[in-house]
């Protein structure tokens, strides 16, 4: 038999790995960014905010770059498992997987369960958001991915 008419399946190259891990980091500096800013003009402060949901010991830079970016992995390999392509369902699956990882895996009491889940959730659709923002490669990328970082953690 002759298999070569069959269509092979595309294997993703370097360029598109390292692309792809980019564009992640460049969503995490976006929404770093963001809560910076948030916490920075929050009357109350990081710190009284962040024991509301019962995760005060963790800085903000371990919540985006381990939990939100870890639980934003595991949503980009089940939707490239399962091929959902609707942007919708998308959308479900990143805040199904907020609240799993948020509610289930960070360490805190169970009154605050709720609304860490919730909080997860949010967190995640924004990595999504920002998914869709640095999907193309411009020179925004880096700058969000490796400057913003810095900053921040400098700035706050």
């Amino acid at each position: 038999m002759n298999f070569e008419h069959q269509r092979r399946p595309q294997r993703a190259s370097r360029m598109d790995v390292g692309a792809y891990a980019l564009s992640k980091l460049a969503g995490a500096g976006a929404l770093l960014m963001l809560l910076t800013a948030f916490f920075w003009l929050l009357p109350l402060g990081k710190n009284e905010l962040l024991a509301a949901l019962g995760v005060s010991g963790i800085p903000l830079e371990h919540i985006v770059y381990g939990y939100a970016m870890t639980a934003t992995l595991v949503a980009d390999a089940i939707t490239s498992l399962l091929r959902i392509r609707s942007r919708a369902s998308q959308a479900a699956l990143y805040a199904a997987c907020g609240l799993l990882f948020f509610g289930g895996f960070m360490a805190g009491s169970s009154p605050e369960l709720w609304l860490r889940a919730a909080t997860g959730a949010l967190l995640l659709l924004g990595m999504r958001c920002g998914k869709e923002l640095f999907s193309k490669p411009t020179l925004w990328v880096p700058f969000f991915a490796l400057i913003v970082p810095l900053v921040c953690v400098v700035l706050y």
